[in-house]
């Protein structure tokens, strides 16, 4: 009966080409998730990046707030998302329970900065004009003295920078026409013809916060299913390496019972 018993050996094993292509589909998965997650990671600190610099959202202070969360979140989302890749690359559990509860984190931040980002969208007209017009206005506040005084001043000389560089960039003059009262001479002299940079302005704060709010809420929905995924190719992993653990104390029993009985006397069951 060898040739039988050959045949018996290579015999196909439906459960286990399924428990194979199973924990091979997971393992791909999570590795394309986390891929995922590195790109949305890269664009929130592209998009934070851009408003921390760019000076139109420098008008109206977003460059403490989202942009700098944006950054900072994009940066962990970058290393996290690199070892979850590294861990189900490698198939190590302990890497797989770091990033599990690294990512339950991340989830509540991104998903906090999403939010932030599109409340702070709806609010922006609003922001927009009290922020223009206090960078218009000048040092005429006579209610400030002092030290404030001179801090005061210097905030509203960098401000003024910015809403020149603004109008030159963008080819805008006043808030919303050239008629405004805070609009200065020159302004328009150097460009008699061009409209009020309201709209501008509102179009790239909104552009950049909707950049901002899509990725963070994207981001925190591609990684809930990666926790998802995480948490069953770690527990596949721990299956496998159970299975693995029985089948060299099985190896161990035999050999020893073979050494105990002799190699002629012992009988396979």
């Amino acid at each position: 009966m060898p040739l039988l018993s050959r045949l018996q050996a290579f015999s196909f094993n439906t459960e286990s080409w399924f428990s194979t292509s199973s924990f091979i589909f997971v393992k791909n998965l999570l590795l394309l998730i986390n891929f995922l997650s590195m790109l949305a990671g890269l664009i929130l600190i592209g998009a934070g990046g851009y408003i921390n610099t760019n000076s139109a959202e420098d008008i109206v202070g977003l460059s403490g707030s989202i942009a700098v969360a944006s950054i900072v979140i994009g940066c962990i989302v970058t290393i996290i998302s690199f070892l979850g890749c590294f861990g189900a690359a490698n198939e190590k559990g302990v890497l797989l329970k770091t990033y599990f509860a690294l990512l339950i984190i991340l989830v509540i931040l991104e998903i906090s900065v999403g939010a932030a980002a599109y409340a702070k969208r709806d609010e922006m007209n609003t922001s927009i004009d009290i922020a223009w017009h206090n960078a218009a206005q000048g040092p005429n506040n006579s209610t400030i003295v002092g030290i404030e005084k001179l801090v005061w001043i210097n905030e509203l000389a960098c401000s003024a920078t910015i809403l020149d560089d603004f109008k030159y960039n963008f080819d805008c003059c006043g808030f919303y026409n050239t008629t405004d009262a805070v609009v200065t001479p020159d302004c328009v002299l150097k460009t008699p013809n061009s409209t009020g940079c309201h709209d501008q302005l509102t179009a790239t704060l909104k552009g950049s916060l909707s950049t901002i709010g899509a990725a963070g809420l994207a981001l925190g929905l591609v990684e809930l299913i990666g926790l998802i995924f995480s948490v069953v190719l770690f527990r596949k992993i721990a299956s496998k390496e159970t299975a693995q653990s029985n089948l060299l104390n099985e190896a161990w029993r035999i050999n020893r019972t073979k050494v105990q009985y002799g190699y002629q006397n012992y009988q396979y069951v």
